[in-house]
């Protein structure tokens, strides 16, 4: 208990943080703060209720991985999507999930990105 209330702590401190994935499907080594041929990554509205969408601008048609982890690292959703040149988005919805805080990532074939949004 102690520790979830640290790391929510730390969390909301550093609002930009980006978090390293412990999953065999996302590769540590290729954090950064963009993607090749991604970028203006931001959750609309953050935080929200019931949905948001994960908006950002592509300089290309890529297939990318879209994942929502909890803070534990569970992975509690996964989608295929594929880009268009341009104005992107992805719509969120919060389903049957708690309010708390959340990691989305974006993955290319060579980078991934994470930022978090918050369900209220």
């Amino acid at each position: 208990m102690v520790k979830k209330l640290l790391l929510t702590l730390f969390l909301l401190t550093f609002p930009l943080a980006i978090f390293a994935q412990d999953d065999d499907s996302i590769d540590k080594n290729i954090l950064e703060n963009s993607l090749s041929g991604i970028h203006d990554v931001v959750a609309s509205p953050n935080p929200f209720s019931v949905t948001t969408r994960i908006r950002f601008m592509a300089d290309d048609i890529l297939e990318i991985d879209f994942f929502v982890k909890d803070l534990l690292g569970n992975t509690i959703h996964v989608e295929k999507v594929k880009t268009k040149k341009g104005a992107n988005s992805i719509p969120f919805y919060r389903g049957e999930l708690e309010s708390g805080i959340y990691i989305y990532s974006l993955k290319t074939k060579s980078k991934v990105i994470s930022k978090r949004m918050v369900i209220k």
